[in-house]
């Protein structure tokens, strides 16, 4: 038998900015601007239930636009300002 606790595991909003280090916020833009895609699963309460594979959607998009960021700031030499 195949363990799947970790594919079946659930993440609420603030857990996944959480494992982010981003603001709940910051998160929630992201959908609304279409950089992430929405996650499929809502609660009884209509609440976001993030699965393990929209977390990795999240953490894709999180890491791709941090290598950007760390790429501009590494690739200025210093002491040339203008």
């Amino acid at each position: 038998m195949i363990d799947n606790a970790e594919e079946t595991r659930k993440y609420t909003t603030k857990q996944v900015a959480d494992i982010l280090n981003i603001d709940k916020s910051t998160l929630l833009r992201w959908i609304r601007q279409g950089k992430i895609p929405d996650v499929s699963h809502r609660d009884g309460r209509n609440w976001r239930v993030w699965l393990t594979e929209d977390v990795a959607r999240a953490k894709e998009y999180h890491d791709q636009i941090h290598s950007l960021t760390l790429n501009l700031t590494f690739s200025e030499k210093p002491g040339d300002n203008q």
